[in-house]
């Protein structure tokens, strides 16, 4: 690493600035303490070649945080070294040697206790110490501890060589090994430095890192396939070597990320303050040395930002405020915080004491805003109701001024921490769905990963979607845990009678008697929920669901408006739950009823080879198309084509489906289950028993509107010829952004797509959302009133719910003097 050091300093001391090249420049040490002379020279001296003295820097302590300290020593001025150190005690606790050492000499004295007592064993109690089989264990439990021990990282060390390169290596407790683990990265193969969060199965962490073009026998200790996205741009005809370079770095084996600091995570401020450093070291054309006071003063100014909020996001619950006393007030503690801030803020008028207009409107709009954490088991890149409805209100309520993260389970390759559109940030923590999307449930293990991320967002509010989630049920029992306000929407609809409806309904009793408001997308699907789980009627409020009505606009002439056919969409997951073999009954009917109607068929799902099998044995293959899976960012392009869309669910709470399609200018056929008859007035939606002989009357009287409507669109062509036959070339009237050709018509596409848009809007829902976590906000609680609340819940699962809660409850403490919340640092 040196020797390249060297060649690759002198290639860019070449093409730097005069004055800079006139320098020699020294590669780094291999060690820390080379540099220092060790003859009687001052503390620091090191000849500079030409027979002169020059003194170097001393340490300088620069961060101190979480037992971890930063250390900066600047060797030249070209060469810095910056080392972050732990205690060897606080290393040595943290690691495994102590128990291992332990087991060691707990078997080592009971072999010892038994072979002394043992007649005949041999010559002394040594030879009745070989013969034990238990003192082989407690040997190899003494090497086992001396290798974690040799393991064990006490110091790592970051050596920033300006216009040459990196380099990274490790200092164990035990060095077994003469040489020391290192890493040297030059300049021309980095790619850049990032400060980014890794998510692990039991907790989250801020990391440094260098992103940099890898050869094809270094292995990296990271490879990420999406660490490159940027393109390299050469003017036409040329073919540079790094057009070559980035050629051949297609590969994921040529993608490197190499960590800083990975053994002690030393956290943000330290991150932070290695970065600006580093960062200017390496990519800045700028010369000299960075100003220390400048980027101490930016570390004190940006350290609150580092602290989590007081309350339940330091991890003391809303029973506890900021003095540690009892407090069983929910708001008492953001109130006086936000007060405190009001009155420090000077009033216009000059006057020193009271708070201004202005800061008073501030101190509201700061107390009515959220930070807000979503947990469902279903979210994108899967596709469903739940997931559009999460992802939908998350970007409103972004747009409203909240913090939105959202928690779910890993999606294939896609885990740890993403940012999507407006930066929602999305945890797809390592659990793996068992059945249907859902993960198995695991009470306490996933405790201390929700915990670190509730902490480093500073969240206020737990938000859970869909009772079948495992996740969303263990998120507000662990929050409700920590004393944070919950709030459930309820997406689906459940019987009584069934196994499995059974089970989730006294699984539901405990969720919603531990939630402090309830949300239901119908009035039907309100009632049922009371039903199951019991809840006072006034802790439940009805918010429907929404449609994007931009993505949904039809065109303003529709694809086939010149011909006579009929298309009829179905866009559904191909399963019995959708009603699919009530579907394979209607359509060899329709057809033969209506020889003008095709079907347009989106989806995919276990009963697809009904449809196929059906649709071969009537001969319809040129009047039904089956796509087959289709992404839900193409279904607008579906829906537009059609001028009718059927639904044969069996059961359905909101069917979101039926508003994309109204939305879209189709004309509703749906079965009379759940909520459907709520989502839209009569003369769009045309309802049936789930029956195939009703559901062909209802698509014949959709058929039967749809031609009246088509009649009168002639008829207004007609007078508008002749009206422009006449001379009347004026502009045509609107009302409410209507024409009124189009609203006498109310069977149009756009008439439909603008009635529609005036019913839904997620700017709407996410304003009623925000009445219910209001609502959900200035309830208040107490640990004893929550005891006591679980364990009415039932005969025998109420006691064992209310023991589930006190263990949760213990080992949240036991987690908070293990680390406590005030010591995690807050998401960047």
């Amino acid at each position: 690493a040196g020797a390249r050091a060297r060649a690759v300093c002198g290639s860019a001391m070449a093409s730097s600035r005069s004055a800079r090249a006139s320098r020699a420049h020294d590669a780094a040490p291999s060690r820390a303490d080379d540099s220092e002379d060790k003859g009687g020279g001052l503390p620091g001296e090191h000849d500079a070649g030409d027979g002169k003295k020059e003194i170097s820097r001393k340490k300088i302590l620069v961060v101190t945080h979480r037992g971890a300290t930063l250390t900066e020593r600047v060797v030249d001025a070209y060469t810095t070294e910056y080392r972050v150190t732990r205690s060897v005690r606080a290393v040595v606790l943290s690691s495994y040697a102590p128990a291992w050492c332990v087991l060691a000499v707990a078997l080592a004295a009971t072999e010892w206790t038994v072979a002394t007592k043992r007649d005949g064993a041999g010559d002394g109690w040594i030879g009745k110490f070989r013969e034990t089989k238990l003192a082989w264990f407690a040997v190899a439990a003494f090497a086992i501890a001396t290798r974690v021990m040799a393991n064990t990282v006490v110091a790592e060390s970051l050596v920033v060589m300006r216009h040459v390169g990196v380099r990274l290596s490790s200092h164990s407790l035990v060095p077994l090994r003469k040489k020391r683990k290192t890493k040297f990265l030059d300049v021309d193969r980095l790619k850049s430095i990032v400060v980014n969060e890794a998510l692990g199965a039991k907790g989250v962490c801020v990391v440094l890192c260098f992103r940099f073009f890898g050869d094809g026998d270094d292995h990296g200790e990271h490879v990420s396939a999406n660490s490159f996205g940027d393109t390299m741009h050469t003017e036409k005809g040329c073919t540079t070597p790094t057009e070559k370079q980035s050629n051949s770095l297609t590969t994921p084996q040529n993608r490197r990320v190499a960590l800083v600091f990975p053994a002690l995570r030393p956290g943000l401020p330290i991150i932070k303050q290695v970065y600006r450093s580093a960062h200017a070291a390496l990519f800045s054309e700028e010369d000299g040395d960075d100003d220390d006071e400048n980027s101490k003063s930016q570390t004190d100014d940006n350290s609150d930002s580092f602290r989590c909020l007081p309350g339940p996001a330091s991890g003391h619950g809303w029973w506890r405020g900021r003095d540690g006393k009892e407090n069983c007030g929910g708001d008492d503690e953001f109130e006086g915080l936000f007060e405190e801030e009001a009155m420090n803020t000077t009033a216009k008028d000059g006057a020193p004491n009271g708070p201004s207009v202005s800061a008073r409107k501030q101190t509201e709009t700061q107390k009515n805003r959220h930070s807000i954490l979503m947990v469902s088991d279903f979210f994108l890149p899967n596709l469903g109701g739940v997931e559009v409805h999460m992802f939908s209100l998350a970007q409103r309520l972004l747009e409203r001024g909240h913090r939105v993260t959202v928690l779910t389970h890993a999606y294939g390759n896609r885990c740890g921490v993403r940012y999507m559109t407006n930066g929602l940030k999305v945890y797809y923590a390592f659990r793996v769905p068992v059945y249907a999307g859902c993960t198995c449930p695991d009470l306490f293990g996933n405790f201390k990963l929700q915990r670190q991320i509730m902490l480093r967002e500073k969240i206020t509010l737990v938000h859970a979607h869909q009772t079948f989630s495992v996740m969303g049920h263990e998120a507000i029992f662990h929050a409700r845990t920590m004393g944070y306000k919950c709030v459930f929407t309820d997406h689906s609809l459940f019987g009584f009678s069934d196994t499995s409806a059974i089970h989730m309904n006294k699984l539901l009793v405990l969720t919603l008697a531990d939630c402090n408001h309830v949300i239901c997308v119908s009035h039907v699907a309100k009632e049922n929920t009371v039903l199951r789980s019991g809840i006072p009627p006034k802790r439940v409020s009805v918010v429907p669901n929404a449609v994007d009505h931009v993505r949904f606009k039809p065109d303003d002439v529709p694809p086939g408006s010149n011909s006579n056919r009929v298309v009829v969409a179905v866009t559904a997951r191909l399963a019995r739950r959708k009603g699919v073999h009530l579907l394979a009954a209607v359509i060899p009917n329709a057809c033969a009823a209506f020889p003008e109607v095709d079907f347009l068929i989106a989806g995919d799902g276990p009963m697809r080879g009904v449809l196929e099998t059906i649709v071969k044995e009537h001969g319809l293959t040129k009047r039904v198309t089956l796509l087959g899976a289709v992404p839900h960012g193409n279904i607008a392009s579906v829906l537009k084509r059609a001028r009718i869309f059927l639904n044969c669910s069996l059961t359905e709470s909101f069917c979101i489906a039926i508003l994309e399609a109204a939305c879209a200018g189709c004309l509703v056929v749906a079965t009379k289950v759940g909520g459907v008859p709520e989502v839209l007035p009569p003369d769009l939606l045309f309802l049936a028993e789930p029956d195939p002989r009703s559901l062909v009357e209802a698509l014949a009287g959709a058929i039967k509107a749809l031609n009246g409507a088509r009649g009168e669109e002639k008829k207004e062509v007609l007078s508008k010829s002749r009206s422009k036959a006449k001379g009347s070339r004026g502009k045509e009237k609107t009302q409410h952004g209507v024409p009124c050709s189009a609203q006498t018509n109310n069977l149009s596409p756009i008439s439909i797509h603008e009635r529609v848009r005036a019913m839904y809007s997620w700017d709407d829902v996410a304003e009623r959302v925000e009445v219910v976590y209001g609502r959900a906000r200035g309830t208040r609680d107490s640990r004893f009133g929550r005891f006591v609340r679980l364990k009415n819940c039932g005969g025998c699962a109420g006691p064992l719910f209310a023991a589930v809660a006190a263990v949760d409850y213990l080992y949240w403490r036991y987690l908070e003097w293990v680390e406590p919340g005030g010591g995690i640092d807050a998401a960047p």
